[in-house]
């Protein structure tokens, strides 16, 4: 599935079935890692080290896929996974999609994430992840689809992605982000999605996106903008769909931006 397409999901990730080779474990529950535990303390004769950490992962309720015999996709949505936990993931670098949506997971488990140098797909929604969090995964050149939503991040956290030049969406929902933190996403002009959904953004913000011209979804909904605020949007001639139920845009407002982008679908209220 390529990414472009799964832009459409939002901020949620399902268990991405790519082929035929996905896997819902269902083993017997195995004694959780230890805090501070070296995952490669695992391996015996009987089984190859990514074997038993399949295995612990599938105690704590994941969902793997493996394509040529390798784990590539992680799903822990909804588990009980801990930050200590993902020790087990920097054994397996060749992941590339890794989803811990409505976890407890927070900033100490992000340090583990480092060795995931392939990794496209990380999501956060949900989670206890903060600013000091976003530290630790500043080194993912590869993460392409970041959903954010409904964490612990504020404005001083954004600063650690303004270099992920090959983020296509970020998802940032609910979050405590204001018009000075997306002053540090300015130079992300491959984005094709971004959520500023029910964030603290207002019309001077807006003007930090006008060079995100690969831009095709723009979520603003709960927010403070007004026409002045979506004027900033009239030369993102990608853009195909702009959420702004809820906020203070005006009809003549949209009258206006339609003129500027007759491609665009406006959404002005809850679908």
């Amino acid at each position: 599935m390529k990414m472009s397409s799964r832009l459409s999901q939002l901020q949620r990730k399902k268990p991405c079935f790519k082929s035929t080779c996905f896997f819902l474990l269902t083993f017997q529950p195995l004694i959780g890692i230890a805090q501070g535990e070296d995952p490669r303390h695992l391996q015996s004769a009987g089984d190859s080290l990514e074997e038993q950490i399949v295995e612990k992962l599938a105690s704590l309720g994941a969902h793997v896929l493996k394509q040529s015999g390798r784990v590539v996709e992680v799903n822990l949505n909804g588990t009980k996974v801990a930050d200590a936990d993902l020790r087990l993931l920097a054994e397996l670098p060749e992941i590339t999609d890794l989803s811990l949506e409505q976890t407890q997971v927070g900033d100490a488990g992000m340090i583990h994430l480092g060795p995931l140098q392939k990794l496209e797909w990380l999501n956060l929604y949900r989670t206890r992840v903060g600013d000091i969090g976003l530290r630790h995964l500043k080194g993912l050149k590869s993460l392409q689809h970041l959903p954010l939503g409904q964490t612990n991040v504020t404005d001083a956290g954004l600063v650690h992605l303004e270099h992920m030049s090959r983020l296509t969406y970020l998802g940032l929902r609910g979050d405590n982000v204001t018009d000075t933190g997306l002053r540090h996403l300015r130079h992300l002009t491959g984005l094709t999605g971004l959520h500023l959904g029910e964030t603290k953004v207002t019309d001077a913000g807006l003007e930090y996106l006008q060079h995100m011209t690969q831009l095709k979804k723009l979520w603003l909904h709960n927010t403070a903008v007004t026409d002045k605020g979506i004027a900033f949007l009239a030369n993102l001639k990608s853009l195909e769909q702009l959420e702004i139920y809820d906020t203070l845009v005006s009809d003549e407002g949209v009258r206006q931006l339609q003129a500027a982008l007759p491609q665009c679908r406006i959404v002005r209220q809850v679908e």
